[in-house]
């Protein structure tokens, strides 16, 4: 089985990715004025979409020639995502998910802050609950509890995306570092993992809902 590990990178120090293993294939992409830290950096440009759009774009220009399952992570990771060497190294066998949904996998270790083996060490997210074998966050379609940006509208983008009825409120991993098969992206069509790019380029707030929306972008029984 082939592993990637695509990294969003801006200005953190990459020197952590030297421990992954010979046979992980790193791909990093820079948005950003800082200087290429590697020889085989990729530039975006512009530097819009933040992170989310690092993620949905390398999707969407490799749809036909995926690793078999391919990670995504910030260029330091660790706040969101302690174990990721350690996860990426091994592969998802035998592994405790936050949120698995098929060949899905959303990562946030140590962070949530709920009645839970995972504990919280960082700082209090709620409301949550429980899915699958790990937690999630709720929210309404204005982003709130946890955001209060007043161009925050979820509805707007299930609508643009899905036929199926929009749920009453979100549930979703925060920070958008997740783990996905080749098999369970190509569940999706390529045209669709387009839209989700030109949205993330044309709306500054697109980040942050694209971001809510994941648990549903990557789950084939939402039409």
């Amino acid at each position: 089985m082939t592993r990637e590990l695509v990294i969003a990178a801006y200005d953190k120090y990459l020197d952590w990715l030297d421990r992954l293993n010979s046979d992980i294939k790193v791909t990093v992409y820079r948005k950003g004025n800082e200087e290429p830290q590697r020889e085989d950096e990729i530039k975006i440009e512009p530097n819009k979409g933040r992170c989310v759009h690092t993620f949905f774009n390398h999707i969407y220009t490799n749809y036909d020639n995926l690793s078999d399952i391919t990670f995504f992570g910030q260029d330091w990771p660790f706040d969101h995502w302690e174990n990721i060497v350690e996860v990426v190294n091994n592969g998802t066998e035998n592994l405790r998910h936050q949120l698995k949904i098929g060949g899905y996998y959303g990562f946030h270790f140590n962070t949530i802050t709920v009645p839970s083996p995972l504990g919280g060490t960082m700082w209090s997210l709620s409301p949550a609950k429980q899915h699958g074998e790990g937690v999630v966050l709720v929210c309404k379609s204005n982003g709130q509890p946890q955001d209060s940006n007043p161009n925050i509208d979820v509805d707007k983008y299930w609508d643009l995306l899905f036929a199926d009825e929009k749920p009453a409120e979100y549930e979703f991993m925060p920070g958008g570092h997740f783990g996905i098969t080749k098999e369970h992206a190509q569940l999706r069509s390529k045209e669709f993992y387009k839209k989700v790019c030109d949205f993330l380029l044309e709306d500054d707030a697109a980040p942050w809902m694209i971001e809510r929306l994941e648990c549903y972008i990557f789950n084939p029984k939402i039409k």
